[in-house]
């Protein structure tokens, strides 16, 4: 297994995983997401898209659907270089506005975020 594959088995654990600490209990994540609100999680989100984008790119091959995690990859490398653009007070804007939200869209969005990671990990490791 290359490294690529594992960076993205990593990160579609952890998306995952959020997904379904969002769907279990929507105030709590509305209160962790709310907690990232400072330059270095900009930072750091930014990092992580970025090398989640390479890495789905590059472990396009090696997964179900390939054409999928090409696409996927480009636009996790667009957002990550997005973000530092939109500079950390419109982050912060964002991510008041997200954690504000109703605890069925949050669990909407959630879902989707488990779903996501649920897809991603299986399109890698069921090959």
């Amino acid at each position: 297994m290359n490294v690529n594959v594992m960076i993205v088995i990593a990160v579609s654990l952890f998306v995952a995983g959020m997904g379904t600490f969002g769907l279990v209990s929507p105030a709590a994540m509305a209160r962790f997401v709310s907690g990232l609100k400072s330059k270095g999680a900009l930072m750091a989100a930014a990092a992580i898209r970025f090398v989640f984008g390479v890495a789905l790119w590059q472990a396009a091959a090696a997964s179900h659907f390939p054409a999928v995690f090409k696409v996927l990859g480009v636009l996790s490398v667009i957002s990550a270089f997005g973000l530092p653009l939109i500079g950390v007070a419109r982050f912060k804007s964002i991510l008041h506005w997200w954690s504000a939200r109703s605890p069925a869209v949050v669990r909407l969005w959630s879902g989707a975020a488990a779903l996501m990671g649920a897809f991603l990990l299986w399109s890698v490791t069921a090959v």
